[in-house]
């Protein structure tokens, strides 16, 4: 805790309190010397009201400088006088106090949900993004907040950080095994049919073209005349073999798209789940994926080209950032909005993000609670006293000096009443 500013305007404003506490007290005083030399001089009841009145402002006004003062310090550093100096005396029990008032009365768990409930956080933050400004305000803090981000994410320490951890967590990592984990699901229930369906009515249609079937009979038919001449049949001949062998392909792949369960698909079948048992339990197979994994890693040419489109993205974004026009920052304002507009309206999902928050809130609150308990009177505790005092005198000094006003003024108007009673009892006497 930083000392005081002795200029600073809390400063200022108890110093100027105080000198009026001490200017109406010493005018007590000064009242009441006048007061006592004129009834000497000249006896008179108004004088001796006048005399009582000062008497009893000096009194109440002492008195209430005491207990102001006893609040901070020992008056006039008397230590002797007991219950003096309470806040540096007490300070390891304010502490506990204060913790226990905040911890009971702030932190208690029915109170929290009920604030919580009461402020409506997800109609807040519903009505607070649709509105279009503060949707913009939202975009605009994407991108003032960017370039913090992107300077982190392009921080070397952070890529060979990235890099390392990563490396380690492939090489303990079980390929072959996560492999065939990931087949097993894209495979169960025959979800890959789906998948090879579209690839047999691409591939049957790209085959069934005219043009695709003379292409492909005019790449084949020199290799199958090569072998066919031995038999004395002419290139012709092998260009209409060749054509009639794509032609049985298409037709062969039409067949398979056509029919789920045809013969070359249950043994496709049949193939995808042999793999799948091998990848978990084929040493051979398993330690090849393992090689394969490994020669991956140990690529130089890896780190590099993830490195080089790591930075293009970066540079991608940094650029747009500082546009003007930024399609990130309004890409931002219009998701913040399109948020708010539908929470605006769905009052079930404002219910469940509300619920959601006392839900959570609420256990955390009464696991932590004790904590939070135990560190205010920590940080009490290691306040420095001197430090304390004068935050709490500046804090609350001001206030306290009224105390003093009062005490003069009541004091006055209590002398001037006893005054008046005994006055009074001495003239029914």
């Amino acid at each position: 805790m930083a000392p005081a500013e002795p200029t600073s305007p809390r400063a200022l404003a108890l110093a100027r309190r105080k000198r009026i506490a001490v200017a109406m007290l010493v005018a007590a005083a000064l009242v009441f010397i006048a007061g006592s030399w004129l009834e000497l001089r000249s006896p008179h009841w108004g004088f001796s009201l006048v005399v009582a009145m000062a008497e009893a402002a000096m009194i109440g006004g002492l008195a209430d400088w005491f207990a102001v003062v006893a609040l901070f310090r020992h008056p006039l550093g008397q230590r002797w006088i007991p219950h003096t100096a309470i806040i540096p005396r007490r300070k390891a029990q304010l502490g506990r106090a204060l913790a226990d008032f905040i911890c009971e009365h702030f932190l208690e768990r029915r109170e929290v949900v009920r604030k919580l409930e009461e402020f409506d956080p997800a109609w807040r933050m519903a009505n607070a993004l649709a509105d279009p400004r503060h949707a913009q305000k939202a975009g605009a803090l994407v991108v003032q907040l960017s370039p913090h981000v992107l300077a982190l994410l392009d921080s070397e320490r952070l890529h060979g950080f990235l890099q390392r951890l990563t490396r380690e967590q492939l090489q303990r990592m079980d390929l072959a095994g996560l492999s065939a984990q990931v087949l097993r699901l894209m495979t169960h229930e025959r979800r890959h049919q789906a998948l090879l369906d579209s690839v047999l009515r691409d591939l049957g249609a790209f085959l069934a073209d005219p043009a695709t079937q003379e292409m492909v009979a005019a790449r084949i038919s020199p290799q199958m005349w090569s072998v066919l001449r031995i038999t004395g049949l002419d290139e012709p001949v092998a260009r209409k073999l060749a054509g009639k062998v794509v032609a049985g392909v298409a037709d062969l792949v039409a067949q398979m798209a056509a029919d789920p369960h045809h013969e070359m698909r249950l043994r496709f079948d049949h193939y995808v789940e042999d793999f799948i048992e091998r990848l978990h339990h084929d040493d051979a197979l398993r330690a090849r994926v393992g090689e394969l994994r490994d020669r991956l890693l140990d690529d130089p040419a890896l780190p590099r080209y993830i490195h080089g489109l790591w930075n293009q993205l970066l540079a991608w974004l940094e650029a747009d950032l500082q546009r003007e026009d930024s399609r990130i920052a309004a890409r931002a304002t219009r998701a913040a909005q399109v948020l708010g507009e539908r929470l605006v309206e769905d009052a079930a999902m404002r219910e469940w993000i509300n619920r959601w928050l006392a839900d959570t809130l609420g256990p955390l609150v009464e696991r932590y609670r004790g904590g939070i308990r135990d560190f205010i009177v920590e940080r009490v505790g290691r306040w420095d006293t001197d430090e304390l005092v004068r935050e709490l005198e500046l804090s609350v000094g001001s206030d306290l000096q009224y105390i003093r006003y009062n005490g003069t003024a009541i004091g006055a108007l209590i002398g001037g009443l006893l005054f008046g009673i005994v006055q009074l009892l001495a003239w029914l006497a």
